[in-house]
This record gives structure tokens, sequence and C-alpha cells, in this order.
């Protein structure tokens, strides 16, 4: 267009006739007149407090003639105010205006804070804003409390060209709340959009570099066996620490054991077993900050004393991702509650890895859920497939005496309870469990485990099932579960027809007295607020010359439920399931 024309006087106007009450996506017509007609005379409509001359006019058009009527397309303004000018001769000299007006309905101007969605003190948040009225003047600045955007200084702020981004702002030195981040127009204060209120948490204190338990008990040794013990996965360094190392030294204990630097504690046991465990006493300095102490308990057996193992079937939920510190966590269940093989699910393929490394253990890792932690060696090792989600191992355990133990995560798909709470039959759910992917699974598990349950060599199952157990549904358990009584669920029935002893029953005979649930101490209530079933679907079970010495299910502390769970102590959402089994020494 020309340079700016002198404005014309007169008989001049410009009004909104049509629609009277602007929604946002109208289009727009106005009436003009004028006594100084030519053919490049224009109608433009600027935003807020805009004047012709300054920008572009984002609608426009010639309007010939002395008077008529014109509708423009304003279907893409939204909000307000907008004026509409009638101008002279392709400049900007204003023959007319119209009463201010503005548009009704959603706006589609946004400002969301996507980073972090939980802002601590320290941090640096990022927004993300688009506009339906892009310029390279708009901007986002953060206001506290109340305050409005020209009420006083926004406290950060930085221009937001273009339609849409994401701006981060340093907001680091900000605490507390609330705040508000505004988008807004062109240098000014015009509100485009808002956040909602957010506030900065405080940041928790790092904790120092410690060692995961206090004491330690090593598995029994066989007297005159070497001893050999690794400690050095226990110094944990919390995230946010600055790295560092750990070395360990002998502060006191029996003369046959001893440690080196980077904490692994060997010796030579007794050639007479103890009546009470050696105990050393070992200092831990980290080489940044920190330092602690830790006893160790190492028992000594004699050759032909009987054998315990204390054998845990947990599930491990989506590799620990709910739970904050999961790994020391897991330790922690592993070490206080002594014990000695870990069958696990769900580990996300690096969990069994992960935990042998700290604890200086054996593992299996499978590519996918199934994962065996052992203080005693491993092998001859059976993959799972796709067909059949199960794996198995040879535990050497003291005493020259061997177990197969096997473990499987059975499909949860068509959970049979869900059945039942919907109104389906004892009868209707038991023939519908037989049609299940899981207990197809079970039926090859035990054509699997055939050779197995044949040999000498005892076998132990510790598997998640995801089903009931026929133990525990009686009629005097029915109660617990909406009025069903007896319910003869296959998967575990399957088990039982083929050779194997639930332990926990075998040791808990009264289920109304023990239900040993598992599944689950931290979803009393399901999503749709209703009561979750309670189930034991996590199970030990064995076969051949074993004693079950105890069993019981697992979970330690107060755990919170889902979905709060992140700072519980247990690292589930399952309870574990524990047997301690003793068997004779090998003899010869």
């Amino acid at each position: 267009m020309s340079p700016l024309s002198r404005a014309v006087t007169g008989g001049n106007s410009v009004t909104l006739t049509s629609p009277a009450n602007p929604q946002k996506g109208d289009r727009l017509t106005f009436h003009w007149t004028t006594d100084a007609p030519d053919s490049k005379n224009w109608i433009g409509i600027y935003d807020g407090d805009r004047k012709p001359g300054t920008g572009t006019a984002p609608v426009w058009a010639y309007v010939p003639g002395d008077s008529g009527d014109l509708t423009l397309d304003t279907s893409k303004l939204s909000g307000g105010p907008y004026t509409a000018y009638l101008l002279a001769k392709d400049g900007y000299g204003i023959l007319a205006q119209s009463a201010p007006f503005s548009f009704a309905g959603p706006q589609t101007d946004t400002i969301v804070l996507t980073s972090p969605t939980a802002p601590l003190e320290g941090d640096k948040l990022t927004f993300h804003w688009t506009t339906e009225t892009p310029d390279p003047t708009n901007w986002i600045g953060i206001y506290d409390g109340d305050r409005q955007p020209g009420n006083g200084g926004s406290i950060v702020w930085e221009y937001t060209p273009g339609a849409s981004g994401d701006m981060t702002l340093d907001t680091s030195g900000l605490s507390g709340g609330p705040y508000t981040a505004y988008l807004l127009a062109k240098d000014g204060y015009g509100i485009l959009a808002r956040t909602s209120p957010f506030s900065f948490g405080v940041r928790p204190v790092i904790p120092r570099p410690h060692a995961v338990v206090d004491a330690v008990t090593a598995a029994p040794q066989t007297a005159g066996s070497a001893v050999s013990l690794h400690l050095g996965g226990l110094w944990i360094r919390p995230e946010g620490n600055a790295a560092g190392s750990a070395a360990f030294r002998r502060i006191s204990g029996p003369s046959w054991l001893s440690v080196t630097a980077g904490g692994d504690v060997t010796g030579t046991a007794p050639v007479l077993p103890l009546r009470t465990p050696g105990q050393l006493v070992v200092g831990v300095q980290d080489s940044v900050i920190g330092s602690d102490t830790l006893r160790v308990q190492v028992p000594v057996r004699g050759g032909d004393d009987r054998v315990q193992v204390k054998i845990a079937s947990l599930n491990v939920w989506d590799g620990g991702s709910h739970v904050d510190g999961f790994l020391e966590k897991l330790m922690r269940v592993v070490l206080t509650q002594g014990l000695d093989v870990l069958a696990l699910q769900e580990t996300g393929g690096t969990v069994a890895q992960a935990l042998a490394k700290a604890l200086g253990w054996q593992s299996y890792q499978s590519d996918g859920s199934l994962g065996i932690v052992s203080r005693y060696p491993l092998g001859s090792v059976v993959a799972p497939t796709a067909a059949l989600p199960a794996a198995a191992v040879t535990v050497t355990l003291p005493g020259r005496r061997t177990i197969r133990l096997w473990t499987a995560q059975l499909d949860e798909a068509d959970y049979g309870p869900y059945a039942l709470s919907a109104g389906k039959t004892a009868a209707q759910v038991e023939a519908a469990e037989k049609l299940t992917l899981r207990y197809k699974q079970v039926q090859a598990l035990l054509a699997a485990m055939k050779h197995d349950l044949a040999s000498d060599v005892p076998v132990v199952l510790a598997a998640g099932l995801a089903s009931p157990s026929h133990l525990d549904w009686t009629s005097r358990t029915a109660s617990a579960h909406g009025g069903v009584g007896k319910l003869r669920w296959p998967v575990t029935d399957a088990l039982q027809h083929g050779g194997l002893t639930d332990a926990f029953r075998d040791v808990n005979s009264n289920p109304a007295k023990d239900p040993g649930i598992t599944w689950s101490p931290v979803r009393p209530t399901n999503e749709g607020g209703k009561a979750e079933p309670q189930d034991r679907v996590d199970q030990v079970q064995y076969r051949g010359s074993l004693k079950v010495v105890e069993a019981h299910s697992l979970f330690t502390g107060w755990p919170q439920p889902v979905p709060g769970t992140a700072a519980n102590g247990w690292p589930s959402d399952h309870a574990a399931a524990v047997v301690t089994f003793s068997l004779n020494a090998a003899r010869g």
C-alpha cells in the first residue's frame, strides 16, 4: 500500500451489522458510507489498541463507491477487542472506525507447563504455547500470587515469536507459589492464554552414600571350605552425589576372615563347625563423603548337617519402575529377610542381572520377564519360549545337594475373580478358565517339567500363576470371595494332579485362618472403585525329598496404595511367596 494519506472528514461511517454478537469462526458484515468515494478506499481490522499504519491488518478488503455492505473472512480471529477502520486511498488515513468488538467462544491460544510437571526448587520450567495471532513481540511472563499482567513487572519473561513453540524459562530462583504463566500479545498486557497455577516443591535432601544394611549373613559355609563374599555392591551412592568410590577395611573379627579394599571377604572356614557364626566388623569409607560399618556373619556347618534353602517368588512390577530407589529396596528385602534364591517375574530383561551384580550372587536373566537370582551356583538352564513363559535352572547347594528350580509367569488375561465379580457363576468361571491361554500354558509347563518330576532331584516351582488356588476357595472361605464357596481352579488343580505340592498349604492347612494373599498389598480397590479381589496368585510348589520348614507371604512396612507407590519401601504390587525347605546332605 501507499504511504500514509491524509484523513478525510465528513459523512463517513463504518458499522458492524451482522452478527450483532460475533462468535469465534463467524464472518462479519459491515455497512459503510463515505462522502469521499475512491476505488482504493478500504476497510481493515486491527486488534487491541493498534492503529492503521502500525503493522498489517489481519483482514482487509477494498470498498469502492460511496456506501455498501462488506463481508470479511474473520473466521480465524478470536478473542478481542478488534476495531474496523474505513481508510482512504490505499493508505492509512482514517475516514471512520467502528465500535470495538470481540469474538466469543473457546480460545485456541494455549500455554501449558510441560516440564517438569511437578516443579521443585531450582528447576527451569518449559512451556508449550500456541496462538492464532503470532507476532514477534508476543511474550510469556510469569506472575506470582494473584497478580495480573500490567500490575507490576513479571518475575521472568521471554519473547515467543511464531504460531507455536516450546520455551524454557530460567525459574531456578523461584520457590513456593502459586505462580501463573501468561501468553501476552505484542509487547503489551493483552492476555492470549494462561497456565493453571503452579508451585515449586521443596527439593528433597539427597541422602549421603551409605550401606544398604548394617549386617549381612553369608550362606552357611561347610567346615574347612573356602569363604568368598562380595560387599562392594552394598555401598549405595544415591543420585545427585558427586562421583566417588568406597574403601573397605577390617575393624575386628576372627583371624580366618579378611576383607580387601574392594569389599571382598575371603578366608577358609575352620575345620570344625561353629555353634555361633564368625563375626567380622568391616569399616567403609567413601572417597567423597560418608562412612559406615558392616557386621558380617559367617555360619560354619558340618559336612553332614541338613541343608536349608529359603526360596521366594516375586513379581517385580514392570521392572521396578513404580517405586523410587527400587534396586536398593529390593536388595534390602533380600538381605534382611535372609532369602537364598529368588524367582522373579516382570524383570524387564534386567532386574535379575542387576540385583545379582549388586549382591555378588549368581543369576539367570531371560530377555523378557523371567529371572533367577541365587547365592548358590546355577547351571543347566532352560530358557523360556514364546509358547511357554517358563525357565529352569539347577541350584547347587552346600552338602553336595542340588534342586531343580522352575519359574513361570502365566498369562493374566481373563482373570477368573473378575468374572465372578461381574456376576458369573462358579461353574461358568471354572469352564471359562479351561479355555484360557493360562490353562494351556500350565499344561505345557507340566509337560516341560515331566523329566525333572520323574527324577530323584527335588523340584521346586516358584511362579506367578495369575490364578487363585482351589485349596483356598472352600465353603469356609466363601465370605472372603463374594459368597462363592468351593471352586476348583483349573491351573492349581492341574499342578496338583501333575504331582506337585503347594508348599504354603502344606504347613498352613486352614485357608480361612491363613489366606497367604499375594495380590495385592497396594490395590485394595480397582479402577472402578470396587474392592479388588485378594488372592494367593504367587506360589511355591514342590516335589521330592524336601521338607517345608515354614512358608509365608511377604511384604514389608505399610505400602501406600496405587497411584502413590513411589515412596514405598516394598518394591512391588505383589507380595512375595516365601518357603524355607530343608533336605539331607548327600552321602559319601
